[in-house]
């Protein structure tokens, strides 16, 4: 009987077994569904946290913004979001006893990379009127760099035909200063002819100050000539480093223009042996001078002599022809050379309103391209506190095409501009982008010159291919310099010629599009308006008119957009924060695009507790990771 016990046991224990291995399959499977439980939650909680987002910053930019004003919002916010499933975990028995935060990027971060994401993840659902494709975009950059490189050089070739004429002005009065010297030597030797010595000196005199004045001429024709040499090799290194935006028409006809300036450096090279001579011609004259002065002088000391030593009866006197012919032996050695060269302006009126209506542009554009009774909004920025001020210029990564043009295209949907009518503060948002300055004035200012700029570098490119203009341009530039046909010369200053032309044609596109009109972005003959005469009578008054609308043209928004389409973009992502941020401060003083979070990830640490196996650890430590971005 004492045998019969063991088959309770051995099912005691097994028993025991079988129960113990439940107790542990169940224990593993609610641990694993603890933590997918915990993952689950913290998810939640991180969605529920991002659900805070700025409302003002969306209804306004459609931009997802998340502040963290103090800087520990996320935590805090985040325990307080995951503590109903604490609270609610039942079966699961967990409980997070502390947040941190593992990483936390903010809007302003990565050089603009997280802002291009906001904007790009919002473009990609709009609908697009009139938006270039890609290679549509490529064709439109290369025409952008085309006109910039093309303005760039018409500039800089333009400085140089001013030097040419500054040149051949000297030349004007070097030959002048030639001309009164013969002059004078003429009647100075009248003067020796009618034995007046006295007025004879005032003549010798008179030559010898003009004699003076050519070294200083010739030092001045030699600085100018110097000048223009280097600059003009300046000049051409940066052609040839444009090269490579330049179309192969525009490469042609650019080279067969300003080759213009090597030939007239070359001829110059060989007048400018003339008028070095001068230097040391104008020394000779000026001894002849002093030596027939002096000569002037023993011979009316002679006759004064004779005079006051005869008597009155004695009709003998000297022999003023023989004393006034020694006199005249020694002027006669005088030799005044006149310069083969003539300068080459004949119509300097012309000339210079051309250089008036430059002038008019560096220093009086706003007159010229406001409509009237138009006013500049007065607002100020204050950049103390913008987002910008920790761009620097290696930051970011440069946009692909694509990406820019979506941009720009934001851009132009949710900022205000010139042609605005929203009634703000600050109303040139757009053109801050562009300028990037304190005040609507300065940025508006800046952005008309850049839009100022690409107009008048495709204006001129039309011209250069256009040979009816060409033809025009020619034809006055041989009114100014008088040169019938070709020469070198006549060439720099039809350069010249076209480049104003492009230039004023440039002023009245700008003008039209202040007004709310378009202007196509390559001209043609059908909608060019300005006539080489309509561009001399604007800069004889100073005043340039524009109206009327192209088909198919661009409006002056289009034009900021390309400006923002030629520039790096992180800096205008920076730029664009600074507007969100300067409007929303508006109705919160506190808001910072600094403080305004794109993505973080949290860890969140507690324990979990057993309910099986657990009696000498009831509990256990647990963690969990959650990362969120909009």
């Amino acid at each position: 009987m004492h045998n019969n016990g063991h088959i309770t046991v051995f099912l005691s224990l097994t028993l025991l077994c079988i129960v113990s291995l439940m107790c542990g399959l169940l224990e593993s499977a609610r641990t694993a569904g603890t933590r997918w439980y915990l993952k689950i939650a913290a998810d939640s909680a991180m969605d529920s946290v991002f659900s805070r987002y700025h409302r003002e910053a969306w209804d306004k930019y459609r931009i997802f913004l998340l502040e963290d004003k103090s800087g520990n919002d996320l935590e805090q916010k985040w325990k307080e979001y995951i503590a109903p499933y604490m609270e609610h975990s039942g079966w699961y028995g967990v409980d997070i006893e502390d947040a941190n935060v593992l990483y936390r990027d903010l809007i302003t971060s990565a050089g603009g990379k997280y802002m291009k994401q906001e904007i790009l993840d919002y473009m990609k659902y709009g609908i697009f009127d009139h938006i270039p494709d890609e290679a549509g975009a490529v064709t439109m950059l290369a025409d952008l760099k085309e006109a910039a490189a093309v303005k760039d050089l018409s500039r800089s070739y333009g400085e140089h035909t001013k030097e040419a004429v500054r040149l051949e002005h000297v030349i004007e009065e070097i030959n002048n200063s030639l001309e009164k010297q013969k002059y004078i030597w003429i009647e100075a030797n009248s003067c020796l002819s009618n034995y007046d010595g006295q007025e004879f000196m005032r003549k010798a005199v008179e030559l010898e100050k003009e004699t003076d004045r050519i070294p200083s001429l010739v030092k001045s024709y030699e600085n100018i000539a110097d000048e223009l040499y280097v600059q003009l090799q300046l000049t051409k290194s940066k052609r040839t480093e444009a090269m490579d935006q330049l179309s192969n028409p525009i490469q042609i006809t650019l080279n067969s223009d300003t080759d213009w300036y090597d030939s007239y450096v070359r001829q110059d090279g060989e007048r400018r042996k003339e008028v070095e001579a001068l230097a040391e011609e104008a020394i000779n004259i000026k001894n002849i001078i002093e030596r027939s002065k002096d000569r002037a002088l023993e011979v009316g000391q002679i006759i004064d002599e004779w005079e006051s030593s005869s008597d009155d009866d004695d009709d003998d006197g000297p022999d003023l022809s023989e004393l006034w012919g020694s006199v005249r032996d020694i002027w006669c050695k005088i030799h005044i050379s006149l310069l083969s060269y003539t300068n080459g302006v004949k119509d300097p009126q012309k000339e210079k309103i051309l250089e008036k209506v430059e002038s008019l542009v560096g220093n009086g554009l706003m007159s010229l391209v406001l409509p009237e009774g138009t006013q500049i909004s007065k607002g100020q920025l204050d950049l103390n506190s913008f987002p910008s001020l920790i761009y620097s210029e290696e930051q970011g990564e440069i946009d692909g095409l694509t990406d820019r043009i979506l941009f720009e295209e934001y851009c132009g949907r949710f900022l205000t501009s010139f042609l605005s009518e929203e009634d703000k503060a600050v109303k040139y948002e757009l053109e801050y982008l562009i300028g990037g300055m304190n005040s609507d004035e300065k940025n508006f200012s800046q952005a008309v010159t850049d839009v100022l700029a690409i107009r008048e570098g495709l204006n001129l490119v039309h011209i250069l291919m256009d040979q009816e203009k060409r033809k025009e341009a020619e034809a006055l530039a041989g009114v100014i310099t008088g040169v019938t046909g070709t020469a070198p010369l006549t060439g720099l200053v039809a350069f010249f010629v076209m480049s104003i032309w492009a230039m004023g044609e440039a002023i009245m596109d700008v003008r039209r599009l202040l007004q709310g009109e378009k202007v196509a972005f390559i001209k043609s003959r059908d909608n060019w308006r300005l006539s080489l005469q309509g561009l001399l009578d604007s800069g004889s008054s100073g005043s340039f008119k524009g109206e009327g609308s192209d088909n198919n043209g661009i409006s002056y928004t289009g034009y900021l957009k390309l400006l923002l389409f030629l520039f790096h973009s992180t800096r205008q992502y920076y730029r664009l924060m600074d507007v969100i941020q300067m409007n929303l401060r508006t109705t919160d003083t506190e808001f910072r695009m600094t403080h305004c979070v794109y993505g973080a990830e949290i860890q969140g640490k507690g324990r979990g507790q057993h309910f099986f196996f657990g009696v000498l650890e009831p509990v256990y430590a647990i963690e969990v990771r959650t990362e969120k971005a909009y």
